[in-house]
């Protein structure tokens, strides 16, 4: 029940005598009296209180709630250079009183020994807002102004994320890693966090459930690469001011494929090095963008089907991969050559592994297990599928499976 001090005639409240001014200078945590209580002591709830604090940190509490009426009001203001704080009866902070700004504190429930209080802000002489107490995610107070921030953080294990790493610059600080973003439709459209790889191994970015960023599943940054991250509110993220290395500039795609033709995204392409896998159910065509570039494709799909490069231009080259090995292939903007493929040229000296019968050093394509191998020091082995069909030695020529054939 609310404690109420009528007048017996009129109903009307009656507040306790206010005296209408006073000037305080707190040097330690003061507490103050109603001026009904009847007190010797000077430090008296009046209707204005001047306060000059001449140290941090002090706390100014007011009365006990349960002696006054709900409309019990005070207006403090600090004419001091430091900052102070008026509490309840309990310490309980209501309000933080910058230098220069006035309070209006009024009370609006009396039930309780603390009481419940609202606050008003005034300014040095005409109305503001409390800078500190408007401060929120990416703001911070400096005197009475708001000003930008961003708070820096590091990060040394994998993390998901929340509505609180708003505006957070988050600092990657391990090896290979994880951080996995929110929700976009529960952090809402906006939300927005700086992302830095400053560890030592590629950090992975990772939207929640069927979100996505820059419309692609994930998004790595290797080291010392850079970015922000926004929310579209709705189903995933956007990014700019990416950051590229200049150290690691290559950044890897891989992908999924079971056949049909596939044209790459932005994110995609912008990838240089392109591994491929998954077990084919037909040919499988991928289009790159019309434009100069070089491109690292490794082929590591299954099934008796091919995978081919070109892009959206008719009857220009294109370029199959075989499963198993990587081509290096250069795109002009129309056709897709393999930088491999010169069909003349001068070697001066060549030096290979010393293979085996069942992997020839030397070899054919689609015929690898056929060629040339060296089986000992000194030797050259000839291999048919796998076997061993022929050694040259110092000490003559051996053929296992005897000769066949032919005149003599």
């Amino acid at each position: 029940m609310t404690n109420t001090y009528v007048n017996p005639i009129t109903g009307q409240t009656i507040n306790p005598s206010q005296i209408g001014y006073e000037a305080l200078t707190i040097s330690a945590d003061t507490e103050l009296d109603w001026p009904i209580n009847g007190t010797t002591s000077t430090d008296v709830v009046a209707a204005i209180i001047q306060v000059t604090a001449t140290v941090g940190s002090l706390k100014l509490y007011l009365p006990s709630a349960l002696q006054v009426s709900t409309g019990q009001s005070v207006l403090i203001q600090n004419i001091g250079a430091i900052t102070f704080t008026v509490t309840d009866i309990s310490g309980n902070t209501i309000v933080s009183i910058a230098s220069g700004i006035a309070q209006y504190i009024f009370l609006t429930n009396n039930t309780t020994n603390n009481g419940t209080w609202s606050t008003v802000t005034f300014g040095a002489g005409t109305s503001s807002a409390n800078a500190a107490a408007l401060a929120g995610y990416g703001l911070t107070a400096i005197s009475t102004t708001l000003n930008q921030q961003y708070a820096e953080s590091s990060v040394f294990s994998s993390v998901t994320l929340n509505t609180t790493y708003r505006a957070q610059f988050l600092v990657w600080s391990s090896g290979v890693g994880t951080i996995t973003l929110p929700t976009a439709s529960t952090v809402g459209n906006g939300w927005f966090v700086m992302v830095r790889n400053g560890g030592t191994g590629i950090l992975t970015l990772t939207p929640s459930g069927t979100d996505t960023i820059d419309a692609a599943a994930t998004q790595q940054l290797q080291l010392t690469e850079s970015l922000v991250i926004v929310s579209n509110g709705i189903n995933g993220y956007s990014t700019f001011a990416y950051g590229r290395s200049n150290t690691f500039a290559y950044t890897q795609l891989a992908k999924v494929v079971t056949g049909g033709t596939t044209t790459l995204t932005a994110v995609e392409y912008a990838n240089v090095v392109q591994g491929y896998s998954g077990a084919l159910l037909s040919n499988q065509i991928v289009v790159l963008p019309s434009t100069v570039q070089i491109y690292y494709l490794n082929n590591q799909t299954t099934g008796a089907f091919s995978l081919t490069f070109k892009t959206s231009a008719v009857s220009a080259a294109t370029v199959t991969v075989p499963q198993g090995q990587t081509l290096t292939v250069v795109c002009d903007g129309t056709n897709v050559y393999n930088s491999s493929s010169a069909s003349g040229g001068t070697v001066t000296s060549l030096t290979i592994n010393s293979g085996s019968a069942a992997a020839p050093s030397l070899n054919f394509t689609g015929n690898t297990n056929t060629g040339l191998y060296q089986p000992a020091t000194n030797q050259v082995g000839f291999a048919l599928n796998g076997a061993n069909a022929l050694t040259l030695t110092t000490s003559g020529l051996f053929v296992p499976a005897g000769v066949s054939g032919g005149a003599f």
